[in-house]
């Protein structure tokens, strides 16, 4: 009888051990999980800032370079023009300083544009949890805005755009000022590659780093069907 009694009260002090450990391990575990689950968060954080950053870079090179060059052939173009002397190259400096101020202003209402969203990144609040989730979900919906734009900048919508310009003014070199049709040809051929090489020079980095992060982190993000909505109030009221 004593042996059955010390055996009950033995399994019994088993029984407290075990549910004292689960009871001490399950919070130990789930403090874990939340601590990896903020560590791959931070990554994806760092990884979509720094990807931010290195588009506007290239943007601001792309853009500036060639709001300079429109700007400086313009300028040069229209000078030649009114101090010229011959008639044919007069002619051909005013429709190029023309074209080149089209040039100038489509850099200006084109969607690609170098806009600064690695420094609104940089003012969104990372302080708790929730916190990094929400900029998380804002930064992947900046990148894929970009990479809608990038798309959306070489869609066939611009080169007919700039086709039609092109075009006109081989068309006013061979027909308004009574040329021969091969120098209104040489002239839209000529724009035709300055334009298309301003198009295909258009860097793409927030696209190629999308799907980089598409690949690493095992996420879909949608930059295709539409452009995401950021929450600027979110923004705004992290700088508050």
């Amino acid at each position: 009888m004593f042996k059955n009694s010390a055996s009950l009260q033995g399994r019994c002090w088993i029984w407290c051990g075990m549910v004292l450990f689960f009871a001490c391990a399950g919070p130990v575990s789930t403090v874990h999980a939340q601590e990896l689950s903020d560590s791959i968060i931070q990554r994806r954080i760092n990884f979509l800032q720094k990807s931010l950053l290195a588009d506007q870079q290239g943007t601001k090179l792309w853009w500036y370079s060639w709001l300079t060059g429109y700007g400086t052939a313009a300028a040069v173009q229209g000078a030649i023009c009114f101090s010229g002397t011959d008639k044919a190259t007069r002619q051909d400096m005013s429709v190029g300083a023309i074209t080149n101020l089209a040039g100038l202003t489509g850099q200006f209402i084109s969607s690609f544009q170098p806009v600064s969203f690695s420094r609104k990144a940089c003012l969104l609040p990372e302080r708790t949890s929730g916190e990094k989730l929400e900029k998380m979900t804002q930064l992947e919906k900046m990148l894929a805005d970009r990479s809608l734009m990038e798309t959306e900048s070489r869609h066939w919508k611009a080169h007919i755009l700039c086709t039609g310009v092109n075009l006109s003014s081989g068309l006013i070199t061979w027909l308004a000022f009574n040329r021969t049709i091969w120098d209104g040809v040489i002239n839209f051929g000529m724009n035709c590659v300055i334009t298309e090489a301003q198009i295909w020079s258009q860097p793409i980095r927030a696209r190629r780093a999308l799907q980089r992060y598409e690949k690493c982190f095992d996420k879909k993000v949608s930059a295709t069907e539409f452009r995401p909505k950021i929450d600027l109030n979110f923004v705004v009221s992290s700088n508050g």
